[in-house]
């Protein structure tokens, strides 16, 4: 009976570490992904043209989102779910287009700030070409994206963020978007 025990105690102390140390992986590997999306945006500032942040992403920065707080986010070219992964990805707009800047993003990690933001709050864009764009939160609405599909305007003045609502269910996913409009001041 000890014996057995001591085997079931065995298992679950190597299952534990286990996973400890798969969460430990990930949690270093995210860390290391900013750091080196951080530093393909330097790059991108500096020599005037995209850098994937290592040699097998499918995405790279196109610019550089500052919260309220100061915190500061690096947005990805595309919104796919691997891109997602490591920060908001830009939709639609931007790239000297007339559309507005359309960013997606996870509502419970790069994106869970919207759920805080406030009509007023200033938020920042820089592109990648170094210019600073300032914004101030106009609108925040919470869509069906099945009954409304996005419609992005063709205002280049604008900033929209976008994330799964409600920002506390337990499954991710749902038609429900928070839509967070930003015009340029």
């Amino acid at each position: 009976m000890l014996r057995r025990r001591r085997g079931v105690s065995a298992l679950a102390l190597g299952l534990f570490l286990s996973l400890a140390g798969w969460a430990g992986w990930l949690d270093a590997k995210a860390w290391l992904a900013q750091h080196l999306i951080a530093n393909a945006w330097q790059m991108t500032l500096e020599k005037g043209t995209r850098q994937r942040p290592w040699s097998w992403a499918d995405t790279w920065p196109v610019a550089r989102l500052s919260r309220p707080d100061g915190e500061t986010l690096y947005v990805l070219e595309s919104a796919s779910g691997q891109a997602l992964a490591f920060g908001p990805g830009r939709l639609a707009g931007g790239n000297n287009t007339r559309q507005a800047w359309v960013l997606a993003g996870h509502r419970d990690t790069h994106f869970a700030f919207l759920e805080d933001l406030n009509k007023g709050d200033q938020l920042s864009l820089q592109l990648a070409d170094g210019r600073l764009h300032r914004f101030h939160v106009s609108r925040q609405e919470i869509i069906n994206s099945e009954q409304h599909p996005l419609q992005v305007p063709n205002d280049n003045r604008q900033l929209i963020l976008i994330t799964c609502y409600p920002f506390d269910a337990v499954t991710p996913g749902g038609p429900l978007r928070y839509v967070v409009t930003a015009s340029a001041f």
